[in-house]
């Protein structure tokens, strides 16, 4: 994904050095603990998709930004890292891009408490912004990304979790907030209804795409590349996508199989539970619903007007199906 980024970064590259100022400059605070766990979150290597996706998306209904536009990208990046430090607690990550996460360092306690300070700051901003449209986005974004976590919190141990179930939860805590920042790009311009649907439907489709291979690279990607643990989601008992696609097609044997290396799940289970899910060709199962996702994002912009911005977020899309990390 690294050139296509470097593409877009290129092409909003004023845009992204005021981003990058105004997050270290509106995360400081005269609380020293809050000062160094939330650099080390917003310094700690994220490609900042979400701000990236909604400055793109502001540019492709109008050629022009005011600095409502970077106040907006902070919201969500800070709103994303609020649930970055708030998910590594529950789940007990050790590891976010190949550095220990911020509960490892300064414990579960200021972790919880820094994503708290981060949620407060980005409504703060959105207050300053004075934009009823985006403030109720935000309002039922934040709202159903706490439910998702609830719901994906509920169901640790549950290898039964159906498909429909699991892409609810992956709406709920990743594909929303995507769809929220495309959402406002086009609010932030004032632009016509059409474009803003337009644009929340590529969120929408690219957010679910981009968990889809999140979770795709949790069994079939290397650690190296994406900074985490192979097999993590196994480790903590979550059911995703290729679990459910192959338990839904193995046999009685296999199936047995799956449930207990699901149930007993240590390291040791690693290749384990790799060939079998190949076994049932989850990993082409997993492939083809990425690429489904990735479709139906490029043609949500079919309504917009043609722009470099557009053939950005298109570029955007595609790279999302094949990156590594």
């Amino acid at each position: 994904m690294i050139m296509t980024i470097l593409s877009a970064n290129k092409l909003i590259s004023t845009d992204l050095k005021k981003l990058e100022l105004s997050l270290i400059e509106r995360s400081k605070t005269q609380t020293e603990m809050i000062n160094q766990l939330g650099n080390h979150i917003i310094s700690s290597g994220g490609k900042r998709l979400r701000p990236v996706i909604l400055l793109l998306s502001a540019y492709a209904c109008r050629g022009e930004l005011d600095d409502k536009a970077i106040d907006a990208s902070v919201v969500v990046e800070f709103i994303h890292a609020a649930t970055l430090l708030h998910d590594d607690v529950v789940d007990m990550s050790q590891i976010r891009h190949n550095q220990d996460t911020a509960n490892i360092i300064w414990g579960n306690k200021g972790a919880v408490l820094v994503g708290d300070f981060l949620y407060s700051r980005a409504f703060e901003i959105i207050v300053e912004i004075n934009n009823k449209m985006i403030y109720e986005t935000l309002a039922t974004t934040t709202n159903l990304i706490a439910q998702g976590e609830v719901m994906q919190l509920m169901n640790i141990g549950n290898i039964d979790l159906s498909e429909e179930s699991y892409l609810d939860i992956i709406y709920r805590k990743t594909a929303i907030l995507f769809e929220a920042s495309a959402k406002i790009g086009a609010i932030i311009n004032n632009s016509p209804n059409g474009d803003m649907l337009s644009l929340s439907s590529f969120g929408l489709h690219f957010g679910t795409a981009y968990q889809l291979r999140n979770d795709y690279l949790d069994y079939f990607g290397n650690s190296d590349s994406t900074g985490k643990n192979i097999i993590e989601d196994l480790l903590e008992g979550k059911a995703t996508l290729p679990i459910i696609h192959a338990l839904r097609n193995a046999d009685e044997k296999d199936r047995s199989l799956i449930k207990e290396l699901f149930t007993k799940a240590d390291s040791s289970v690693e290749n384990k539970i790799i060939n079998i899910l190949k076994k049932y060709n989850s990993n082409d199962y997993m492939q083809s619903k990425i690429e489904e996702k990735t479709e139906l994002a490029i043609k949500s912009l079919d309504g917009l007007s043609e722009s470099i911005y557009k053939d950005e977020l298109v570029d955007l899309a595609l790279f999302c199906k094949e990156r590594f990390s």
